[in-house]
């Protein structure tokens, strides 16, 4: 549960305080990696992302770290940093600990920011929703927009598997998730295509939702199958599309970057499926809390973008 300590409010940064890059533009970002499902874990786990601070320099602002709106749930644990939740108040900028080890975070519909005064290790293993609903038996509507320590949601079954990963190293952390998950996982349902790329599994999920949408039609008044969705997957189906459809907007983005050629926001607006641009841009800030421009400069040189480099 997030601490509402009143002192909190007075150590942290404004999460839209900005701080260069720990290193230098080129190199790979410091501390962090990213690591897709082994094949016994493909369909579930869609990533495995971590960040080691020991070591590094750090000012307040370069210990941000920024997340998009996402569809995905996520299961974050710490060795080390005390990590918390930074919101904006009427009376400036308030951090809201976890008070926890191990947290579970349901699909966001806002972007957030998070920030650590603490150094230390933090992993965060991101799952596919209809699969973590499956394999841990949770209500998304309960975890969604909320991070909340993995006790209070899921059973103790899972607790060897808590245990074992905040004691793990670098090196042994997908195998302690392997040997924790690929049972149960292919119990519950088997995988034998190829692995989809990260651009590919937002969409996936959301033509899986759309195609239970198309057959609750059948039977169902729209209106009904609307609240069905709502109440399976967190969101509206609109919703969700408009997460992906950013989403893509990111990769695409990414690779004009990397060609040296403009963005081109109007033209990138018409190949993502938006109305125009201003649509586009306001989606995006819905989704990450910046305008694409704005998020672009950022992607670029600040620190506490770390993650959104790793992912896109």
């Amino acid at each position: 549960m997030l601490s509402d300590n009143p002192t909190c409010a007075s150590l942290c940064p404004d999460p839209l305080e900005r701080a260069p890059r720990a290193c230098a533009k080129g190199n790979d970002e410091s501390g962090a990696w990213l690591r897709l499902a082994p094949p016994a874990l493909q369909g579930v786990l869609v990533a495995l992302v971590a960040r080691d601070t020991k070591g590094l320099s750090l000012n307040d602002a370069q210990r941000l770290t920024h997340f998009p709106a996402s569809p995905l749930v996520s299961i974050s644990w710490f060795q080390g940093p005390d990590v918390g939740l930074v919101e904006r108040g009427e009376h400036g900028p308030r951090w809201r600990p976890f008070d926890a080890q191990v947290v579970i975070a349901g699909s966001q519909s806002h972007p957030t920011a998070t920030w650590a005064p603490t150094s230390g290790r933090g992993y965060m293993a991101c799952f596919t929703a209809d699969a973590a609903q499956a394999l841990f038996e949770v209500e998304l509507a309960a975890i969604q927009d909320r991070f909340l320590p993995v006790s209070q949601v899921l059973g103790s079954k899972w607790s060897p598997l808590w245990q074992a990963l905040t004691a793990s190293e670098d090196a042994d952390v997908m195998a302690v998730l392997t040997r924790h998950l690929a049972g149960p996982w292919q119990a519950l349902q088997g995988r034998t295509s190829a692995e989809p790329s990260l651009r590919q599994l937002g969409r996936h999920w959301v033509e899986r939702l759309a195609w239970k949408a198309q057959e609750w039609r059948r039977q169902q008044s729209p209106r009904h199958v609307e609240r069905r969705i709502k109440s399976f997957s967190g969101r509206s189906l609109r919703e969700w599309q408009a997460l992906v459809r950013t989403e893509g907007l990111f990769f695409a983005a990414r690779e004009r970057y990397e060609n040296g050629q403009p963005f081109g926001w109007a033209a990138l607006a018409q190949d993502q499926g938006f109305a125009d641009q201003a649509h586009m841009s306001r989606v995006a800030k819905r989704v990450t809390g910046f305008s694409p421009t704005g998020f672009a400069d950022r992607f670029a040189e600040d620190e506490s973008f770390w993650l959104y480099r790793l992912w896109v």
